[in-house]
């Protein structure tokens, strides 16, 4: 019996592409866009992100909603106007024949498209080709297989208007990829998709508070003459903390419904909801279903992803640290030296191969102390809350009346938002540097986060608790004086009924509500 994988993938072209024949009435989608979608698909001007260079790469780990992405960007241009004969769509996960002899079978795949479909139509446009999940046809162990990169470069060379997107797990699959075939930096971008916001997770329940007079841009915080980076170089804080006023101001009269749900944000995360067709209101919605899910989705990743982008032994060790972190939340660093004897690894395997990893797939963040280049303990972030709980309590129940543990998941999810702030503001400088946080302990405390813009030290401190604000503005103090840091913000959980929110403690410390905070980032 002769073996022929060679046409799976022709022969299941028009299942994975039904828009060619029935156009919107295809698609299947959450009512509500991601988040990322507006940007990559700029619905309100011309153009998108999938146009600005000839190759693109979105990258995630499984379940954060790529697939989606491309299927809303898809449906999004045939809805205004575009034939649905200008978008090709290849998941090389869906079926693991697609993965033997991949290099001929995308390029046998993409003829087929270009002779039986895309030429029944005027080629004067921009056309599209999408390739899902490439990390899977890497082949970097099969000398006579081509991995993706070859044939994505060919289909690059002499098609005007034509694009490519590809999908993977890790940034560094698609990197090491195009860098083997010699595709310049100038050519491609990569643009990291993460689990949705608290704010993509409250305009999901309330699209009202995107109406243009309640909704709460963070662009003006980022850039212009009342942005933190304007801030920190002039030492004047004033105008922004009017800014910050103005924020609050527009959405003052929904401070109630907002502030409510913060603690189910907190238990469900930023996938759970959304992979429920919509944001569910309440944690109660959900199952412990929904949570082994989650559980599992991560599981896939590592043993399934990880192998492709890192050398690493014990895969299980990986959610073992994953496992820690969510038993942990966040509460206290960890001596590496501790890591070293439970894990029976050494330092560098820790610090230079399993935290990396975890960091690749935006599922963990190893953090450390500022100012120390020689850091003898590390604190672990889980990048989703709903992962924290899926991982320490299989349901959000012992959240419920646990105020301490609301407060310990109040910190992670603020460490997740601190990184993104930090992220939107280096891009609108122009920098693709890969943020970080650390945190720093002095005499009067320690602070939670700190971040630099310009070389420029911003120190944050939660207090979720009220009993927390006073060491975390001691310990703000202490760093500014330390380090002559301008300014620096303080986030509670809750104001008294009455009191200005946005309040300046001293001279350079900013008071603001922890859900404001989460809202700008």
């Amino acid at each position: 019996m002769s073996i022929d994988a060679g046409d799976a993938l022709v022969r299941a072209l028009r299942d994975h592409n039904p828009w060619w024949e029935h156009g919107t009435e295809a698609f299947s989608l959450p009512a509500r866009q991601k988040s990322d979608f507006y940007h990559l698909a700029r619905p309100d001007a011309s153009g998108s992100q999938f146009e600005d260079q000839p190759l693109l790469g979105l990258v995630g780990r499984r379940g954060v909603g790529k697939t989606t992405l491309l299927h809303q960007f898809i449906h999004h241009r045939i809805e205004t106007g575009d034939n649905p004969e200008r978008f090709l769509y290849l998941p090389f996960d869906a079926d693991p024949l697609y993965q033997l002899q991949s290099d001929e079978q995308l390029r046998r795949a993409v003829r087929y498209y270009e002779s039986r479909v895309l030429g029944r139509i005027e080629a004067d446009h921009p056309h599209f080709i999408l390739l899902d999940d490439v990390h899977q046809i890497e082949h970097s162990n099969k000398p006579t297989i081509d991995g993706w990169g070859s044939p994505a470069v060919e289909l690059l060379e002499d098609v005007p208007g034509r694009h490519v997107a590809v999908t993977a797990s890790a940034g560094i699959q698609a990197e090491r990829e195009l860098e083997s075939v010699a595709v310049s930096a100038e050519d491609y971008d990569v643009q990291p998709i993460l689990p949705e916001k608290f704010r993509d997770y409250l305009f999901t329940l309330y699209p009202d508070l995107e109406q243009e007079d309640t909704r709460v841009s963070p662009t003006s915080l980022r850039t212009g003459e009342n942005s933190l980076p304007a801030a920190l170089r002039s030492g004047e804080i004033a105008p922004l903390v009017a800014e910050l006023r103005q924020k609050y101001e527009n959405v003052a009269d929904a401070e109630r419904r907002i502030s409510s749900q913060v603690v189910d944000y907190l238990a469900m995360g930023g996938i759970i909801s959304y992979d429920r067709d919509g944001a569910a209101e309440s944690a109660a919605d959900l199952t412990p279903d929904d949570y082994a899910r989650l559980r599992g989705d991560v599981r896939n990743a590592l043993y399934q992803e990880v192998p492709g982008f890192e050398s690493i032994q014990t895969i299980a060790d990986l959610e073992r640290i994953c496992a820690l972190a969510a038993r942990n939340r966040g509460a206290e660093p960890f001596r590496y030296q501790d890591l070293v004897e439970l894990f029976d690894v050494d330092r560098r395997t820790i610090a230079d191969s399993y935290l990396p990893a975890l960091a690749e797939l935006y599922v963990l963040t190893g953090t450390t102390e500022y100012d120390n280049s020689r850091p003898r303990s590390v604190q672990l972030y889980l990048r989703d809350t709903g992962l924290v709980t899926a991982l320490a309590d299989g349901d959000a129940t012992p959240l419920q009346n646990d105020f301490a543990r609301e407060a310990e998941l109040a910190r992670i999810a603020a460490f997740d938002h601190t990184m993104r702030f930090v992220y939107g503001i280096r891009a609108e400088q122009g920098t693709d540097e890969a943020p970080t946080v650390q945190f720093w302990r002095g005499r009067n405390g320690t602070v939670d986060f700190v971040f630099e813009i310009a070389d420029t030290p911003v120190p944050v401190g939660v207090a979720y608790r009220s009993q927390d604000r006073e060491e975390a503005s001691a310990a703000i103090a202490e760093f500014q004086e330390t380090y002559e840091a301008p300014l620096g913000f303080v986030l509670v959980g809750d104001t008294a009924r009455g009191t200005n929110p946005i309040q300046r403690h001293g001279a350079n410390i900013i008071q603001l509500p922890y859900w404001l905070y989460l809202l700008l980032c």
